[in-house]
């Protein structure tokens, strides 16, 4: 792989500071707004994310063909490539305006706000939607660079653009201008982040160059052909992280949106970090899909299952274990409804992130259309199953549906597209998912079942002792258990190496 080192270091801080950010700002808004206006933002948060979804899958085809393009070492057809892509962009952008527009008028009419929220509404949503719209043309710039493997480019400007958001909320965000002030601060640490990455792009692609002779009905066609099963396995990813607190203000109110949006919101946060090292395998599987190296695409998918799944269990566990000492230190009181929404979602991460790796590697070797129609009925299947079980069992049943529907999907249907496509044992498959289960175990039940308990904390200050206590105890049984003595060996050359690009071939055990 390319720049690992950089990649990982950059992806981690990101992440890293993301979740500080959350852990810190998400207590300023919610007291700053009230319960019933956090709701608010956190519904034109989900349901404005739907808007990604114009995208139609056009990003992840532009990073899979332009690493393609880099295996093949044809940088002509990555002219043609960003070319169509920007028309298509373009045409997507002024979509998502018009979309956006009939969203913010329906937004109060659904959740039937007082009237003092109605405008504010409106208008918060309508700043939230010129984000996601300048995200189009803008974006197009970050996914060639990380075709290239410059996911270091595009974190710095995500890294700085998070320090310029947290840094204005905490010094001006006081709930005088409500969620209209909080989308303008978004906003603009929005558009610093697409922008950011632009003073790089000839340094990196310097034949890069964009004409409209260069657009091409055969290039149009395969992007959106290929873009189509993309869109689709989006619609799904989306429907995961935003359908449950959509359903949740519907059907039970604006306050039952608030108890589910905070283990969600920590959901989320803990997925991002979770699969942040292991999203760098995308262009590396689209690359060795270019070169025909489809032995060293085995090798990593392994590794990236097994190094995935350590991370993951190091930031799930806490959740699933102890989720009511962490939401009491981090809100305070009065969110109890909330401990079993976050169990439940804790035990997804432990599903939904090995899925990920694994429909990389399918959409990389080109092998999405049969992946969209897995994810895709999984998705339809929650939304029902979340809409029956709200308005049977109340609010912890929306994320049972979530974590029943993603046993079925990412345990059982993506597995047996994976196994067909790669050529390897169910057994190998199997191995690389629960062998870092083994060091996790023991000293989870330790620490965040029996210390946890005795000690009882109740600010983030006084949990600090018993994380750093967690990660000491799992990170070195997760490196010496979890990871073969190849894969090790084959990572410590790696991330010795920071200036050379250099390629690094994990090996299973």
């Amino acid at each position: 792989m390319r720049l690992l080192r950089r990649n990982l270091f950059m992806t981690y801080a990101v992440y890293a500071a993301s979740l500080a950010s959350g852990l810190a700002i998400t207590p300023i808004v919610v007291h700053a707004l009230g319960t019933t206006a956090y709701g608010l933002w956190a519904f034109i948060g989900a349901v404005t994310v739907y808007l990604g979804l114009l995208d139609f899958g056009v990003g992840p085809s532009i990073i899979r063909f332009g690493a393609v393009q880099r295996g093949r070492r044809t940088p002509e057809e990555t002219s043609e490539l960003a070319s169509v892509g920007l028309v298509l962009y373009g045409a997507i952008g002024l979509l998502s305006v018009a979309a956006g527009a009939g969203l913010a008028w329906l937004v109060p009419v659904i959740l039937d706000l007082p009237d003092d929220l109605v405008w504010p509404a409106r208008a918060a949503t309508l700043l939230v939607v010129a984000g996601i719209a300048a995200r189009f043309p803008l974006g197009l710039f970050g996914n060639l660079l990380v075709a290239q493997q410059r996911y270091d480019v595009v974190n710095l400007g995500n890294l700085l653009s998070i320090f310029l958001y947290t840094g204005l909320v905490v010094a001006i965000f006081r709930g005088d201008g409500g969620i209209v002030l909080l989308s303008s601060l978004a906003l603009a640490a929005t558009i610093f982040r697409l922008a950011f990455p632009l003073a790089w792009l000839r340094r990196e692609l310097p034949s890069l160059r964009i004409g409209r002779e260069l657009v091409t009905r055969a290039r149009l066609r395969e992007l959106i052909a290929f873009s189509w099963n993309n869109f689709l396995v989006h619609i799904a990813s989306k429907i995961v992280f935003s359908t449950d607190v959509i359903v949740v203000g519907v059907l039970l109110g604006a306050q039952a949106a608030a108890f589910y949006a905070i283990p969600a919101k920590l959901f989320q946060l803990a997925f991002q970090v979770g699969v942040a090292g292991t999203n760098l395998l995308f262009p590396a599987f689209a690359e060795l899909e270019g070169a025909g190296e489809t032995g060293r695409q085995r090798a990593f998918l392994l590794t990236g299952l097994r190094g995935g799944m350590c991370v993951m269990l190091l930031f799930a566990l806490p959740l699933v274990l102890v989720p009511d000492l962490f939401i009491r230190a981090w809100i305070g009181e009065g969110f109890g409804p909330s401990t079993w929404v976050m169990v439940l979602l804790g035990f997804t991460l432990l599903l939904h992130q090995p899925g990920q790796v694994l429909s990389q590697y399918l959409i990389a070797r080109g092998q999405n259309e049969k992946l969209a129609h897995v994810v895709l009925a999984a998705a339809g299947a929650n939304v029902a199953l979340s809409i029956v079980l709200a308005e049977t069992v109340g609010l912890w049943g929306v994320a049972l549906s979530t974590l029943v529907t993603d046993v079925v999907a990412m345990a059982v249907l993506v597995p047996r597209l994976v196994l067909r496509s790669a050529g390897l044992a169910a057994r190998e498959l199997a191995w690389a998912l629960l062998r870092p289960v083994l060091p996790a175990v023991p000293p989870a039940l330790l620490l965040l079942v029996v210390v946890a308990r005795l000690y009882d904390p109740d600010t983030l200050a006084s949990l600090v002792p018993l994380g750093v206590a967690w990660v000491a105890v799992f990170a070195p049984a997760a490196w010496l258990i979890g990871l073969s003595g190849r894969e090790r060996s084959g990572l410590l050359r790696e991330l010795a190496r920071f200036r050379r690009p250099a390629d690094v071939t994990p090996e299973a055990a």
